[in-house]
């Protein structure tokens, strides 16, 4: 089965990974400032993560607000009338 991902899922993605990966280097920057006794601060790396956790939040709240309007129709969800349903 050779489906092709939807444009909001590899932007989805696509920022996962980013902040991801920002979050793990700018951690290690900060091991390596505490490793080698660095005095002074480091505030445009920490706020470099809260600012790419803000936009994966604007981002991931837009996805799945996509992905439940395309989901539903009539308030009935499209897995629960197939009989796929794993909340019940």
């Amino acid at each position: 089965m050779n489906k092709r991902w939807t444009m909001s899922k590899v932007i989805a993605c696509g920022v996962l990974a980013v902040d991801g990966a920002a979050t793990f280097v700018v951690l290690w920057f900060c091991y390596l400032a505490i490793e080698r006794q660095f005095t002074g601060s480091l505030p445009y790396l920490t706020t470099l993560i809260g600012a790419l956790q803000a936009a994966t939040a604007v981002v991931l709240s837009a996805y799945f607000s996509k992905s439940r309007a395309e989901n539903t129709q009539g308030g009935i969800v499209y897995d629960a009338a197939l009989g796929s349903d794993d909340r019940c």
